[in-house]
């Protein structure tokens, strides 16, 4: 193999490292909301909250849905007159109740504060330093190899017209 095929194919390389780097970097720039530590998150079930429910209204202050990182603990602090239930979770009036997120996972599980009855709760693992270079690593050697052999498909086609 000549050193200038040698040279194409590390720059090559380098070009795919680089491209994978930028796309990886901007997505994690994008979705840095949910790249954080585990925290205790508390979800407050305000006073009215069953009156709301029953009536079709949607409880202002009480998102349809949540995401989290795993290991989040979820504290709902119910403030309502009237008990209530997310999930495996029983929420007597006046009291509060935790759930440990611990497993990766989409939930939708029931409640009984949102009108659809449901709750959607997105469980996703924290992105770390070592999760951020593998995806590099995994979207720049492919990248890497495709450059290289287009590189090396692209000079054998100039090298068969100069010849003809």
């Amino acid at each position: 193999m000549k050193p200038s095929t040698i040279k194409r194919i590390l720059i090559s390389f380098l070009l795919g490292m680089l491209v994978a780097a930028v796309s990886t970097e901007i997505s994690y720039q994008v979705l840095k909301r949910e790249n954080r530590e585990p925290q205790q998150i508390e979800l407050v079930i305000p006073a009215g909250t069953a009156q709301n429910v029953a009536s079709g209204q949607v409880p202002p202050s009480i998102p349809e849905e949540l995401t989290f990182v795993v290991g989040d603990t979820l504290v709902v602090v119910n403030q309502d007159e009237v008990d209530h239930q997310l999930g495996p979770l029983w929420i007597p009036a006046g009291t509060s109740a935790s759930l440990n997120l611990d497993t990766e996972e989409n939930y939708i599980v029931d409640c009984s504060f949102q009108p659809a009855k449901v709750f959607g709760m997105d469980v996703r693992q924290s992105v770390t330093l070592g999760t951020r270079i593998t995806g590099i690593l995994f979207a720049g050697f492919p990248l890497g190899a495709l450059f290289a052999v287009y590189s090396i498909l692209i000079t054998s086609d100039k090298k068969k017209e100069k010849a003809a």
